[in-house]
C-alpha cells in the first residue's frame, strides 16, 4: 500500500455514523475500544512515570479521557481528572461514572493551575475533538496558559500526550500548547498531518473502522524506503542511454545558472540517461559546459518552442522553469502526452495557457498566492483553491511547504507530511524538479512519480549531517542508490 485514506473532520463525523448506524457497533463500545488501544500502547510510559493528570472536555473527546482514566485506575495506575462543566452525552457520562468507580479522583476544571501538576504525572489532553472551530473559551485559554508554564519550565519531564488531537489546534493558527505524545483515533485526520514539532511521538488506533471501504477525496502518501528507491533507479542489462531516461530542461536565465544545473545534475546523478538544457544566458551555457563538458546545452529564445525539434520528439519529460525569469518564458502549445513540469518562472505565464493531466505545477504558496491573486491565511485556505483550480483545469498541482499535496484533476488529493527541516535551504526546489523529471521519464505516472521524487528528496537530505546545502544533497543521492 503507498497511500492511506485522509479524513476531513466532516468525513470523520460520517465514518463514526457508518460504524454506528449501519454496522450496529455502539459509539460507547467505539469509546472502549479507543481507551482499551491507547492503554495497551501507552501502558508503560504511564507506570514509568506513575500517575496521570486528565484534562477532560465536556464532548466526547473527553469520554475519551474518562474512559483511558479507568482503564489505568483499574490496573494500579493514579489518576486525576479535572473535568469541564457540561450536559455529557450517554456514552461519556458512562465513563466518568466508571472511572470512578475504578478509583480515579475527579475535579472541577476551573481549579487545575500549573501547581497542580506533579512530576509523577503524565497531562492527557482530552479537552477538545477534531470538530473544534476556533476561538478557544476563556476557560481553556487559561488552561492552555497554565499547560505552557509546565512546558517552558520543565520541558519534556511534563509529558503532554493528546487524545485524536491536539486541543484547539488549527494548522493555520499558533500552536495551543506544545505537547509530546499524539493518540490518533479510527482515522487519519487531515489537520494531524500539520503539527510542525517533529519530537511528537504519534501512535494511530484503529477501532474497527472499514476505513478502505469509506471514500475520501484525500490520502496520505507512504514514503518510500531506501530500498525500493534504489530499485526504482537501477539500470537494467543491456539499457540504452534513452530507455534510462530522457529530458529537456528550460532555464538559467542570466543569474540563475546555478538553478538549471541542480535541476539537471540531480536527473543524471539518479541514471537519467540523456538531457538537453536550453537557456536563453550564455553565461549560463559556459557555466553548465564548465560544470560537465559532456552535457547537451542550447541557446534558446523565448519565441521560440521548445517543444519542437529532433530531441523534444524524442524527449520522456519537459522541465521548465528552474532558474528562468517570466520574462524568458515562451508560452508556447504544451504537449498533450509527454509529461511537463512547470517550475518557478513558468509557472505564472502559463497558467493562462490551456493545460492538460500530462501537466504538473510545482508552486509554493507565495507562487501559487501570484496564480491566483488571492493572500492566503495558510497552507489549508491555499489547498481548497489548488484542488479546485486543478480539477477545473485539467492539471495536476504539487503544492509545497512543510506539508506538501499534490492536487490532481479525477483522483483527489496526495499528501506528503514527512517533514525535513534540512530540505529548508534555497535551491532544494531546484533539485526536486530533476528528481520529477527522471521518475516522469521512466515511465511512471504522475501521482507515483511525485511520491518517489518525494522520497529521494527526503531521504537524500536525511543522509547529510549538520544543514547541508543544496550541492550536498544532490550528491547523497548516490547513497541513497548505493545503500538503500
Amino acid at each position: 500500500m503507498k497511500s492511506e485514506v485522509l479524513f476531513t473532520y466532516e468525513e470523520s463525523v460520517e465514518l463514526d455514523k457508518l460504524s454506528i448506524n449501519e454496522r450496529g457497533t455502539s459509539s460507547q463500545l467505539l469509546m472502549g475500544f479507543a481507551a482499551v488501544s491507547i492503554f495497551q500502547t501507552w501502558r508503560t510510559k504511564f507506570k514509568k512515570t506513575g500517575g496521570a493528570l486528565f484534562l477532560c472536555g465536556s464532548g466526547n473527546n473527553g469520554g475519551d479521557g474518562f474512559a483511558l482514566a479507568h482503564f489505568l485506575s483499574a490496573e494500579g495506575i493514579p489518576c486525576r481528572v479535572f473535568c469541564k462543566d457540561g450536559k455529557l452525552s450517554e456514552e461519556t457520562l458512562f465513563y466518568k461514572n466508571l472511572c470512578v468507580g475504578s478509583g480515579a479522583k475527579l475535579y472541577p476544571l476551573q481549579e487545575f493551575h500549573s501547581q497542580s501538576w506533579n512530576d509523577s504525572e503524565i497531562i492527557v489532553d482530552a479537552l477538545l475533538g477534531t470538530g473544534f472551530l476556533p476561538p478557544l473559551s476563556d476557560e481553556l485559554l487559561r488552561v492552555a496558559s497554565e499547560i505552557k508554564i509546565l512546558k517552558e519550565k520543565f520541558g519534556s519531564d511534563c509529558f503532554v500526550l493528546s487524545i485524536d488531537t491536539l486541543s484547539g489546534f488549527h494548522p493555520d493558527r499558533p500552536l495551543t500548547f506544545p505537547i509530546d505524545g499524539l493518540a490518533e483515533i479510527g482515522s487519519h485526520k487531515l489537520t494531524n498531518l500539520f503539527h510542525s514539532d517533529l519530537e511528537v511521538e504519534k501512535t494511530f488506533h484503529p477501532i474497527g473502522f472499514l476505513r478502505h471501504k469509506f471514500s475520501t477525496n484525500q490520502r496520505v502518501w507512504i514514503k518510500a524506503n531506501r530500498k525500493e528507491l534504489k530499485k526504482r533507479m537501477l539500470r537494467e542489462r543491456g539499457s540504452h542511454k534513452y530507455s534510462n531516461g530522457s529530458a529537456l530542461f528550460l532555464g538559467g536565465s542570466d543569474g540563475m545558472a546555478g538553478a538549471i544545473l541542480s535541476s539537471v545534475l540531480s536527473f543524471h546523478e539518479m541514471g537519467g540517461g540523456i538531457s538537453l538544457v536550453l537557456t536563453p544566458s550564455a553565461s549560463t551555457i559556459q557555466k553548465v559546459l564548465k560544470k560537465d563538458s559532456s552535457l547537451m546545452v542550447k541557446l534558446f529564445a523565448s519565441d521560440q518552442n521548445p517543444f519542437l525539434g529532433s530531441f523534444a520528439g524524442k524527449t520522456k519529460a519537459f522541465a521548465i522553469g528552474p532558474g528562468l525569469s517570466p520574462e524568458d518564458c515562451p508560452t508556447s502549445f504544451l504537449p498533450e502526452k509527454t509529461p511537463v513540469i512547470l517550475d518557478a518562472g513558468a509557472i505564472l505565464p502559463y497558467s493562462v495557457t490551456k493545460l492538460g493531466p500530462n501537466v504538473l505545477l510545482t508552486p509554493h504558496i507565495g507562487e501559487w498566492s501570484r496564480v491566483t491573486g488571492k493572500t492566503y491565511a495558510g497552507f489549508l485556505e491555499a489547498w481548497q483553491d489548488a484542488k479546485e483550480w486543478a480539477i477545473e483545469r485539467n492539471c495536476h498541482i504539487l503544492l509545497k511547504g512543510n506539508v506538501s499535496v499534490l492536487c490532481t484533476p479525477k483522483e483527489g488529493s496526495f499528501f506528503w507530511p514527512y517533514q525535513e527541516p534540512k530540505l529548508a535551504v534555497m535551491g532544494t526546489g531546484d533539485l526536486l524538479v530533476g528528481m520529477l523529471a527522471f521518475f516522469l521519464s521512466r515511465g511512471h505516472d504522475m501521482i507515483e512519480a511525485v511520491r518517489l521524487a518525494l522520497s529521494l528528496f527526503v531521504s537524500s537530505a536525511e543522509m547529510s549531517e549538520g544543514y547541508p546545502s543544496a550541492g550536498r544533497i544532490r550528491k547523497n543521492i548516490r547513497k541513497v542508490i548505493s545503500h538503500g
